[in-house]
């Protein structure tokens, strides 16, 4: 019998012998696939293509299929070839892409743990270790030890690194804070400088651990050992801490007679002060910096402790308690359960979040979100939620809270900035918020006294940087204030002063380019046209900084054209006016501490915490 012409294709195929025919229909065929047995699998293909063939044994018995055509299979005609071209031409290129040397692969691995905060325990789960093997080819998972030794080396090269770093620049900002978790204590603390370009630049010096009393004489040797393994006690602008009396009493045995007396002038926790130990000749052996309360923290202080003890003065001390506390019991309400929270948020349209104790912004602005539903919203809310409702008295007082407090709320948030935020910034936040909250003071039916308490309060805690010539200086050297923020009569000292430091550091700046390095002869002689005493009769410190404070360009850019003004700016604006960086560390810690995690050493954890957070300035470290 004559073969049919429709069978040639399968009849000559190499891959023949995989399948079994079983039968023609019309203008196909259907086979069996002898590799998929004890199952059975029938395929059906066209009399004169085998690509549905090809397909499956690509995709389900690749590995036989691969070996076999890369030994012996020959181009049997151009549209067989066109066929398998696709996925033939681009597998290797998968294959470069997927499988790596063991070198680059622990570092891979390495990256992985340190920036996505794994547990090193991932190192020992075979499911983690069988992915590994399976897409690089049967290469093996470093081993815990292999891990712990390059993470000791990874540590030593960001540190080195971040110290060369530090060493060009010429001011630094430190923040220092403790934290206490999973009974445990930490000590904290980051620096930030600004590039030439007015980019602020952070990273982590240190989260080491406590132990014992973490007092006064424990803040002052850590401070000072931790700047002395940087080198960069000399550069400190100034260190930013909170109210903690532990910090406290450590800055102030260090401060000039003058300034001690306008810090106890501060509230304080005169008890937790009195209870640390003297010390003696103890602070005789230690330097510290200037000390930067944090600006942020106190302002929060005011609005938590100085506004309720004001309101306690009042009689609307029973509007506030009956308000507040209705305010409390809806969002405890509305987070009892994700049913009730999924529920609130379809009627109000609002994700409600607990407010944290310890911060009022937090509370603010969730009696904001109450306050600007609609009378029909704030009813239905109320009914689902089967609480009190609010009598009219109360509603005007929440009203009037939200309304007069607004530009506290948004001070807060200003002064916990980091990267577009500066020291020069406190001074006029807070000369405009106590504006505002006195222009609100007229007008308001429940607020007038308390008002009048929060701006005494805001005079009271912020002395220290109302009188601070580096604050002073440092928002003067701000475009956007110059010397509209300050009184005429006080102007012209102030930009004296500003002259005179303009001075004094180009001075210093020359002296230091010109340690031991010779000078040009018409750099070294000053006579004649062109030489330096003409260009500073034409141009001089003076000149400049008047030049400056007449312009009109609020953009911060402008500063490079007065090269004096721009170092004041950089040198007294490096200092931060809030220690939420240092927080926002710990935060990064707290990742590393989850119970997964918890069997880290404090060595292996503050070495973990460092190198993520520094990963973008100290890229050596990862390579």
């Amino acid at each position: 019998m004559k073969m049919e012409p429709s069978r040639s294709s399968f009849d000559h195929w190499m891959h023949r012998y995989h399948f079994t025919f079983r039968e023609t229909r019309g203008r196909n065929i259907t086979v069996q696939c002898n590799l998929c047995l004890p199952t059975i699998k029938l395929l059906s293909t066209a009399k004169d293509t085998t690509s549905n063939l090809k397909k499956h044994l690509e995709r389900k018995h690749s590995l036989v299929y691969r070996k076999k055509t890369s030994k012996d299979e020959p181009s049997n005609s151009g549209h067989q070839t066109s066929e398998l071209g696709p996925s033939d031409v681009k597998q290797p290129k998968m294959d470069h892409t997927l499988y790596t040397s063991q070198s680059k692969l622990n570092v891979l691995i390495f990256n992985f743990i340190v920036e996505d905060v794994q547990p090193i325990s991932i190192l020992e789960q075979p499911g983690f270790q069988h992915l590994i093997e399976v897409l690089s080819r049967g290469r093996k998972v470093m081993s815990r030890k292999t891990f712990v030794a390059r993470l000791d080396a990874a540590f030593d090269r960001m540190k080195e690194e971040l110290r060369v770093k530090l060493d060009k620049v010429q001011s630094l900002c430190t923040t220092a804070d403790l934290w206490s978790v999973h009974n445990r204590v930490y000590f904290g603390m980051t620096c930030h400088w600004l590039e030439d370009n007015f980019e602020r630049k952070s990273a982590a010096l240190a989260c080491t651990r406590i132990y014992g009393r973490h007092n006064c004489e424990m803040v002052i040797a850590k401070i000072q050992e931790i700047h002395s393994s940087y080198n960069i006690e000399s550069k400190i602008r100034a260190t930013v801490t909170d109210n903690g009396s532990s910090f406290v009493k450590a800055f102030k045995e260090f401060l000039p007679e003058d300034e001690r007396e306008a810090e106890e002038n501060q509230f304080e926790d005169v008890g937790s002060i009195l209870g640390e130990g003297e010390g003696g000749d103890f602070f005789l052996s230690y330097f510290l910096p200037p000390h930067q309360r944090c600006a942020a923290q106190t302002l929060n202080l005011i609005a938590s402790k100085d506004l309720a003890e004001a309101i306690s003065k009042e009689q609307i001390q029973r509007v506030h308690n009956s308000s507040t506390a209705k305010c409390a019991l809806i969002w405890r309400k509305a987070r009892s359960s994700t049913v009730v929270a999924d529920a609130v948020e379809s009627i109000a349209n609002l994700k409600f979040i607990d407010p944290c104790p310890t911060q009022w912004g937090s509370e603010y602005h969730f009696v904001q979100k109450i306050m600007s539903l609609t009378d029909a919203q704030l009813t239905q809310l109320i009914d689902f939620l089967d609480v009190p409702h609010f009598v009219p008295d109360e509603i005007a007082y929440l009203k009037e809270y939200a309304d007069v407090f607004k530009p506290v709320a948004f001070a807060l948030d200003l002064l916990q900035g980091e990267q577009k935020c500066f020291l020069g910034i406190v001074i006029p936040t807070l000369l405009t918020l106590k504006r505002k909250l006195q222009e609100k003071a007229a007008s308001t039916q429940f607020f007038a006294e308390v008002i009048d308490s929060t701006v005494k309060a805001i005079e009271s805690r912020f002395k220290q940087v109302f009188h601070s010539v580096d604050a002073r200086l440092a928002t003067t050297t701000m475009p956007q204030f110059r010397l509209w923020w300050l009184p005429e009569a006080e102007r012209e000292s102030l930009r004296a002063t500003l002259v005179a430091e303009v001075l004094q550091l180009d001075q210093g700046f020359d002296e230091g380019d010109t340690n031991g390095v010779s000078l040009h002869e018409d750099e070294f002689f000053s006579y004649g046209p062109g030489s330096s005493s003409n260009r500073d009769e034409k141009r001089g410190a003076a000149e400049e900084v008047r030049m400056y404070l007449e312009g009109t360009n609020k953009d911060l850019q402008c500063l490079n054209e007065f090269p004096g003004v721009k170092k004041m700016f950089i040198k007294f604006n490096t200092t931060l006016p809030s220690s939420v960086p240092v927080e926002r560390l710990f935060n990064h810690g707290g990742n590393f501490l989850s119970p997964k995690r918890n069997a880290l050493t404090d060595e292996h954890f503050e070495r973990l915490l460092l190198l993520r957070y520094n990963s973008k300035i100290c890229t050596t470290a990862f390579e």
